[in-house]
């Protein structure tokens, strides 16, 4: 760590870092919902979750069988324990753990693509204003991210080194990814399989390291199952909210993000049990022998939301809270990274194929098309796209490397370079993507409540003008909503009756 060989990374770890200790001094002070949990949020069931942890060290039993993966909440009380339940050492302990994820992907980009891709990777990863805003909201995001990359770095240094101790070392943090959130379970057959083949060597060892490996993520996730099957009797590997997921992304009235279908209500008021107890599968089962199209059809509407240019909310807003630090306006977001993430996957590809199953771009492409149609199964708010972000911007290193040398080299050569032609198809396809996937409106990406919620928490720190200012943007937002003009009008008349009560104390 401390060889002259490690000073890039420092480096790297010394930017990022500086970057986040502005970006949090800016919008701890600026923002307006830093710290503001909405009742019913994810962010608000991880703090009373966290909180209950370390004020009990266990967690209270009606959360068993889990809802959530169990892993960020555990992470989060240790924060708390440590330093009390606020929200500022949560945050300031993200921005480091960001920090270090920045590092994993400049490390990654550097080991696969070489130096120039590596900076540019890690510059555009530090820089990223998606990971500067999950930094700092309790979600699970930034702790997923770091988990995601360094089973990524495992896997090729256990490829390299070929020994028992690094599959076990891949398997318990794949594990790790399992608990945080469990979709990626998904990716386990496929990571077995690349563990298998990378092994080397006769079939029998093959297969023991792929076993290795898949023994030992079943082993960290053996814990949660079995505390799920003691208090619900069913098997339910980390969460039970897997058939009610798959519920609200592929019912035909889904919409494709999370948003509560109205035959699901029609469902629950029909049962009358909880939740864990409706067989949301079976419901869904028959739907889909009704109409054998509605779930390619439900899959293609999602496809296209995970690749389209927007940042679909979900809990917190993107949007409505740019104004607050000028990194937020920084261009390294998805609707730049992800089709220059594409095109340089295509260029890593037919530039120089793979000629064994064991290369690392292979890991990366299929890593990355695993866990995007693990999202693309159920709901596809913004926010699940941040691992699939991570390796797509490994890609964009590579592709902007391209682009680089082609330039250098025709500055050099004063003349148009061979290099100069696959800069050049870079930039066009990079262009052309990027129109192609552009989001058509803005409808689905700033909803009427995330300005009303904006407006509360102005409200509730007294700076009433600005909630008015939110409120009423809600109401343009949803005119058909008589509640919203109501607020507003009471918002109005409260401010008008403390200033007369200004103006007669003066």
């Amino acid at each position: 760590m401390f060889s002259r060989a490690a000073a890039p990374y420092w480096i790297m770890f010394a930017i990022a870092l500086g970057i986040r200790i502005v970006h949090q001094l800016l919008v701890s002070r600026a923002d307006s919902m830093y710290g503001f949990l909405l009742q019913g949020g994810d962010n608000y069931t991880y703090d009373r979750w966290a909180n209950e942890i370390a004020q009990q060290f266990w967690l209270g039993w009606d959360r068993i069988p889990f809802f959530h993966g169990p892993l960020y909440p555990y992470f989060l009380s240790l924060i708390y324990l440590r330093f009390g339940h606020h929200h500022d050492p949560a945050a300031w302990t993200q921005r480091l753990l960001g920090a270090v994820s920045v590092v994993l992907i400049f490390y990654l980009a550097r080991r696969i693509f070489g130096k120039k891709a590596g900076w540019l990777a890690g510059l555009a990863a530090a820089l990223c204003p998606l990971s500067l805003f999950y930094e700092g909201e309790l979600l699970v995001e930034t702790l997923l991210v770091f988990l995601h990359l360094s089973t990524l770095c495992l896997f090729l240094e256990a490829a390299a080194r070929k020994t028992w101790q690094w599959w076990v070392c891949c398997g318990f943090m794949m594990g790790l990814c399992c608990v945080c959130r469990p979709n990626v379970m998904l990716l386990v057959p496929f990571a077995a399989c690349w563990m298998g083949a990378a092994a080397g060597g006769s079939w029998k060892k093959r297969v023991l390291s792929a076993l290795v490996f898949a023994v030992v993520a079943m082993a960290v996730m053996a814990p949660v199952t079995a505390l799920n099957y003691s208090f619900s009797g069913r098997f339910f590997p980390v969460t039970y909210s897997g058939s009610y997921n798959l519920y609200i992304g592929n019912a035909p009235d889904a919409i494709g993000v999370f948003f509560t279908p109205p035959s699901m209500k029609v469902i629950r008021e029909a049962e009358q049990k909880e939740d864990v107890d409706i067989p949301w599968r079976a419901y869904l089962l028959k739907e889909w022998r009704k109409d054998p199209t509605l779930l390619p059809r439900k899959l293609w509407l999602k496809t296209k939301l995970f690749w389209q240019s927007g940042e679909l909310p979900c809990d917190v807003n993107f949007y409505v809270r740019r104004e607050f630090s000028p990194l937020y306006a920084s261009p390294f977001r998805w609707a730049f990274l992800a089709p220059l993430g594409l095109v340089g996957l295509a260029l890593a590809f037919f530039r120089n194929p793979p000629r064994q199953l064991t290369d690392a771009r292979i890991l990366l492409a299929a890593y990355l098309l695993l866990y995007a149609f693990s999202v693309i199964l159920v709901f596809v708010p913004g926010r699940l796209r941040m691992p699939a972000l991570a390796v797509l911007i490994i890609f964009a290193g590579y592709a902007l490397a391209t682009v680089v040398e082609g330039m250098l080299q025709s500055i050099k050569s004063r003349g148009v370079s061979p290099l100069l032609y696959p800069s050049a198809i870079v930039l066009v396809l990079w262009g052309a993507l990027g129109f192609a996937l552009r989001s058509p409106d803005d409808a689905m990406l700033i909803r009427w409540n995330d300005y009303f919620n904006m407006g509360s928490a102005c409200e509730i720190q007294g700076d009433f003008a600005e909630a008015l200012r939110h409120y009423e943007k809600a109401r343009a937002r949803a005119p058909e909503l008589e509640s919203l003009q109501e607020v507003c009008d009471n918002l109005r008349e409260r401010m008008d009756k403390m200033k007369d009560i200004g103006k007669r104390g003066t």
